[in-house]
C-alpha cells in the first residue's frame, strides 16, 4: 500500500511533529522486509523539518514534494478563481508521477477544514471522487473560535467541507471531537479516535548542567524551585494564570515560560504581559527557551515540575510528555481533554478544571456586560445571532460569587494578579478559594516519584510508538478496503459543530 500524507507545510509545530511520529509509529510495527511507499505533499515551507527522519525509517520509503497549492492561502495571494482545479490537477498529477494509484493509495490529511486553504476542501472532495480512499485527520476546527478561518470557507462554508462517502473516513484526537462529528452524521463506521504518538523522550542532560545554565543565564538560584511551562505564549495558552500561580506558589519558587509568540497579532498582548511581570518584580523568567537560552532538553532537566495553564488543546501533549520526563505535571485541568488519559489509567492528581477568584474584585456587572460584547462580536463574526438565555448562562459562570480566573480578559486578569501579589490576605484568599491549591504549587518530583512511574507505564502501553503505530495501521487498512464511489453526500447536520463550540457555557474572553 501507498500513503500519500498532506499538510500544508512541514515548518516547526504540533501537526508537523504529529506527521513525523505517525510515521515513526507506523515504521515500528511494518514489515521492513515488505516496505511501504509514503510521500509528504506540502506547500515548501520547510523550517525545523528533521531532515534525518527519512533515513530512520525501516520500513517506509519516504518522499517529499512540494506543492505551492497547498499551502496557507496567504502564502499566494494572486491565487486564481479556480484554485481548487488547479489543487486538484497538480496533486492528481504528482500521484500519477509517483505511481500512487487510486487504488492502491490512502491519502491522510490533517486539518482540511481549518480554513487556512479555501481550496483543500473541494479538492479533497474531488479526490475522493477520482476513486483514492480518503483519512481526514482533524487537529483543530475553524468553528473553534477561528471565525476568520470559518467566513473564508464560504458563507455559509460550502456542502463540501466534511464530504461524506464511504470511501472517506474521519479521525478525531479525542472523544469531545468524535462525538462532535458523531452528532454532525459522520458514519460510525467512518469515524475514529486516533490519538496521537507519544515517543520516548530522549536523554536529558544532568541536572546539575541543566541548573548551573538556568543560574547563569536567568538567575535562578540552586534552592529555587523551577515551574516549567513548556509553551509558545499565545493568548489561549492562558499566560496571566502562569503569572498568578507564580505569585501564589511557595517561597523560593521561579516559572519558566519557555517561548515568545511567532504570530504578530499575538506579540502586544506578550509584551504587556511582560513589561506587567517586571513592574511587579513577578518571580517568573521569559523566553528560558529562545535560541541561546536553555534548550528544550535542558529546561525539562531543571525543572522540579511541569505546569499548564492553557484553556484549549487539541491533544494536549504537554500533560502526558510530562510524566515520561521524571516532573510531576501541575496547573489546569481540560476535562474534555484529559477524560481520554484517565480512561487509559493516567493519573492527573495535581490538575484542577477552574482557578477560582472573587468576581466583586472585577465587578459581576462590568464582567457580564463584557461578556456579552465580546460573545455577540464573535457570533456576528460568524454570521449568528444571540440565542435565549445567554445573560443567565453568563451568571452561571460567577457561582457563589466567585469566576474562573481563565474566564476573564487580560486586563482583568492583571488587576488580580497585582491584587495577589501585594495583599496578602487576597492571596490567603485565592488559596483558601481553591481547596488544595498551596499543596499542589508545592509539589515537586521527589513527592511524585510513584504517580510518574505509573503513569509513565500507563504512557508506554496506549500512546507509545508500537501500540499508536497498531493502531493507525489497522485503521489506514481499513480506509483502504472500504468501497470506492464517484457520489458524495453533504455532512447531515454540520450546524451542530459550531453550536458547540459557541456555547456560551464554553465561552471565554481570552479566546476571542
Amino acid at each position: 500500500m501507498n500513503l500519500a500524507i498532506f499538510h500544508y507545510h512541514l515548518n516547526r509545530g504540533g501537526v508537523t511533529r504529529v506527521v513525523e511520529n505517525q510515521l515513526l509509529a507506523l515504521d515500528a510495527v511494518l514489515d521492513p522486509n515488505r516496505p511501504w511507499r509514503a510521500a509528504i505533499l506540502f506547500g515548501g515551507r520547510r523550517e525545523g523539518w528533521n531532515e534525518g527522519l527519512a533515513g530512520r525509517l525501516r520500513a517506509i520509503r519516504l518522499t517529499l514534494v512540494e506543492l505551492p497549492g497547498l499551502d496557507y492561502d496567504d502564502q499566494w495571494p494572486t491565487a486564481g478563481p479556480d484554485q481548487a482545479a488547479a489543487l486538484h490537477a497538480d496533486v492528481t498529477t504528482t500521484l500519477a508521477g509517483l505511481d500512487f494509484a487510486p487504488d492502491r493509495t490512502v491519502l491522510h490529511v490533517h486539518n482540511h477544514s481549518l480554513g487556512k486553504n479555501r481550496a483543500l476542501p473541494e479538492g479533497v472532495a474531488r479526490l475522493a471522487q477520482d476513486g483514492f480512499g480518503l483519512l481526514l485527520q482533524i487537529h483543530d476546527f475553524a468553528e473553534d473560535f477561528r471565525p476568520d478561518n470559518y467566513r473564508r470557507l464560504g458563507d455559509p462554508p460550502h456542502e463540501t467541507l466534511y464530504p461524506q462517502s464511504p470511501s472517506v473516513h474521519y479521525a478525531a484526537l479525542n472523544h469531545r471531537d468524535h462525538g462532535l462529528l458523531e452528532a454532525a452524521g459522520v458514519a460510525a463506521d467512518r469515524l475514529h479516535l486516533l490519538p496521537n504518538p507519544v515517543p520516548p523522550i530522549d536523554e536529558l542532560p544532568p541536572r546539575e548542567t541543566a541548573r548551573a545554565k538556568l543560574e547563569r543565564q536567568f538567575n535562578v538560584g540552586p534552592d529555587a524551585a523551577y515551574l516549567l511551562y513548556p509553551v509558545r505564549c499565545i493568548r489561549r495558552k492562558n499566560v496571566g494564570e502562569a503569572l498568578l500561580l507564580s505569585s501564589l506558589a511557595p517561597p523560593n519558587t521561579i516559572v519558566g515560560l519557555t517561548l515568545a509568540p511567532l504570530n504578530p497579532v499575538e506579540a502586544p498582548i506578550y509584551e504587556e504581559w511582560k513589561h506587567a511581570a517586571s513592574e511587579m518584580r513577578l518571580p517568573c523568567r521569559f523566553e528560558v527557551g529562545a535560541p541561546g537560552a536553555l534548550s528544550f532538553a535542558e529546561n525539562l532537566a531543571a525543572a522540579d515540575a511541569t505546569l499548564t495553564t492553557s484553556l484549549a488543546e487539541g491533544f494536549g501533549m504537554v500533560m502526558l510528555e510530562s510524566w515520561l520526563t521524571g516532573s510531576p505535571l501541575l496547573g489546569r485541568d481540560l476535562p474534555e481533554v484529559t477524560a481520554d488519559f484517565i480512561q487509559y489509567g493516567v493519573r492527573l492528581d495535581w490538575l484542577r478544571p477552574a482557578l477560582r477568584v472573587p468576581v466583586e474584585w472585577i465587578g459581576r456587572e462590568i464582567l457580564r456586560q463584557a461578556m456579552a460584547r465580546a460573545y455577540r462580536d464573535v457570533l456576528a463574526r460568524y454570521g449568528r445571532s444571540e440565542p435565549a438565555g445567554v445573560e443567565k448562562a453568563f451568571d452561571a459562570k460567577m457561582p457563589d460569587g466567585r469566576v474562573d480566573f481563565g474566564d476573564l480578559v487580560e486586563p482583568m486578569q492583571r488587576q488580580i494578579i497585582q491584587r495577589v501579589w501585594t495583599d496578602s490576605a487576597a492571596r490567603r484568599r485565592v488559596l483558601d478559594e481553591n481547596p488544595g491549591l498551596e499543596e499542589t504549587l508545592a509539589v515537586r518530583r521527589a513527592d511524585a516519584a510513584d504517580v510518574v512511574r505509573h503513569n509513565a507505564q500507563a504512557i508506554d502501553a496506549h500512546f507509545s510508538l508500537e501500540p499508536s503505530g497498531r493502531r493507525l495501521l489497522r485503521l489506514l487498512e481499513q480506509v483502504a478496503a472500504s468501497p470506492r464511489t464517484s457520489s458524495l453526500d453533504p455532512l447531515p447536520y454540520p450546524e451542530r459543530i459550531l453550536d458547540a463550540f459557541l456555547d456560551p457555557m464554553r465561552f471565554r474572553l481570552i479566546r476571542t
